[in-house]
């Protein structure tokens, strides 16, 4: 038996679980576990559930161990990802377009492609197809959304090698 504690944001409520893992078995390659939970907890996490549309507790669980874990990959500023960077921003504010240009030309080297979209006269909306470290997107990302008229931005990465998927985003 062992406990682990466990953070995540889940809709509305921050998470936080201990979980005391005891093996009962194993069957067609999955261990089968025993998890205790306060009555409280168990009562809003299976709202949490519900609403979210699991068919079960060990879907919502698998998916909170699969968070946690993500998380780490967070910490390393080595780790290779691939993802996309969506941005809003005005085009009537300022030099923004040429301050974006000359971003992306700097770090020609992470950006696979580029997909923009007009969304009404004054915004658009572009969509950045990148790959590297876990840092040089973040900077990228955030050299970006620093950019004054850059509205929102977002970054969604996974790591090729585990699937997990990361996001960060920005609010003007």
């Amino acid at each position: 038996m062992f406990r682990q504690r466990i953070v995540t944001p889940f809709g509305k409520i921050r998470v936080i679980t201990y979980i005391y893992v005891t093996t009962l078995g194993n069957m067609d390659g999955v261990t089968r576990i025993g998890v205790s939970l306060e009555p409280e907890l168990l009562r809003e996490f299976d709202d949490v559930i519900m609403k979210k549309g699991y068919v079960s507790r060990s879907e919502a669980i698998r998916d909170l161990v699969r968070d946690a874990l993500a998380e780490n990959e967070w910490k390393n500023p080595d780790q290779y990802m691939v993802g996309v960077i969506v941005m809003i921003y005005d085009h009537t504010v300022g030099s923004v377009k040429e301050k974006l240009i000359t971003i992306q030309h700097d770090h020609g080297r992470s950006i696979n492609t580029t997909i923009h979209v007009h969304l009404d006269q004054d915004r658009c909306m572009e969509m950045l197809l990148v790959s590297g470290t876990l840092g040089e997107l973040k900077k990228l990302a955030d050299e970006i959304t620093a950019v004054k008229g850059v509205l929102r931005g977002k970054l969604t990465m996974v790591s090729p090698t585990t699937g997990n998927m990361h996001h960060l985003g920005h609010r003007h």
